[in-house]
């Protein structure tokens, strides 16, 4: 494991990993919510749990390989990175917090604005990189880009949200117009996706809906290498398309949906908290994992060559031909606990 038992004991114990993100492929973070917290806490309380971001550094000495902020009054932390306009982890909390850390800082910064006009509408549910910039996604069909420090611009453009609603057509929007995914194959052709099978898609100035051939609630997505977009819905089902040509790959009966799918070594990966799958010659398949990686499921990040997996019980990387594990949370948590016995 890339990290011993004393750096384990100061950075990870006691928490557990809620997200991922590589920087680049020698720097990765992980989110961490406090567990004893977290026991109690129910999705309006989230504020009260402790929070850290954890950075590992793959090219340091293995006693200064890892290292944690810690951040109160954050929802549920989104793992983003930017390198553009600095090369940055950038946090951002379901409220709109935001900390950044990379370039000689470590700090919080301005919330991003909410208002009817954007940048966002609601509350925060996905970060994505898209061609060095991070996009987020959210609420009553929030979508904004981080230009730079404290700068968002809005990109909800003609997206529609309620005027006056009824308290029934609010609560419909709630769900129909929270966005769960974005992803782009450039900053003018750009995909967003929630509900129950809505698509649209963006040129750069204005959204379109995309007709598409499911009303399953949809979940993640990835503008892939191979010129597809790939979207996971619920129960594992997976659709191949653009543009308005979708057809379904695979019709899931899993008891949970894909929290992330990505493109890496020439293939779409897909992840839930059960496990890792991948897409070759449109089928979904198992990804054959020793034991010790696969409990490292649960999200899934990409950048400079390198995907990170990282859930409840680890985190791991792979560098485009093998795995390697950066720990296992069961065995490091039992190591620590016969040192304090």
């Amino acid at each position: 494991m890339f990290i011993n038992k004393e750096s384990y004991s100061k950075n990870v114990y006691g928490y557990t990993i809620t997200d991922c993100v590589v920087r680049n492929r020698n720097a990765f973070y992980l989110t961490l919510r406090n567990e004893e917290q977290g026991v109690n806490a129910g999705p309006t309380q989230q504020e009260t749990v402790e929070k850290r971001i954890l950075t590992f550094w793959l090219n340091k000495p293995e006693d200064k390989r890892s290292s944690h902020a810690t951040l109160n009054g954050f929802a549920r932390v989104h793992a983003g990175a930017t390198l553009i306009p600095a090369e940055q982890f950038i946090g951002v909390d379901a409220s709109g917090h935001v900390y950044a850390i990379g370039g000689g800082v470590a700090e919080m910064q301005d919330m991003i604005p909410k208002s009817k006009e954007g940048p966002l509408r609601g509350g925060v549910t996905r970060v994505r990189t898209i061609q060095g910039y991070l996009y987020v996604v959210g609420g009553f069909h929030s979508v904004c880009r981080r230009v730079g420090r404290n700068q968002w611009e809005s990109l909800g453009f003609n997206l529609p949200i309620p005027i006056n609603p009824t308290e029934d057509e609010y609560l419909d929007a709630i769900f129909e117009m929270t966005l769960s995914d974005i992803d782009g194959f450039a900053h003018d052709d750009i995909y967003i996706i929630g509900g129950k099978g809505r698509v649209w898609h963006c040129d750069g100035k204005q959204w379109r809906p995309i007709p598409f051939p499911s009303n399953m609630r949809l979940e993640s997505i990835c503008c892939a290498g191979d010129g597809f977009v790939y979207i996971g819905a619920q129960s594992g089902t997976v659709f191949k398309g653009r543009g308005d040509q979708w057809t379904m790959l695979e019709r899931g009966h899993m008891s949970l949906p894909f929290n992330d799918m990505v493109w890496h070594a020439g293939k779409v990966w897909c992840t839930s908290d059960y496990g890792l799958w991948y897409i070759e010659d449109g089928k979904v398949k198992n990804a054959e994992l020793p034991a010790e990686i696969k409990v490292c499921a649960g999200h899934l990040s990409v950048g400079d060559g390198v995907m990170l997996m990282a859930g409840v019980y680890g985190a791991a990387y792979h560098d485009g031909e093998q795995w390697t594990l950066i720990f296992n949370a069961y065995a490091m948590d039992t190591l620590v606990e016969e040192s304090q016995s």
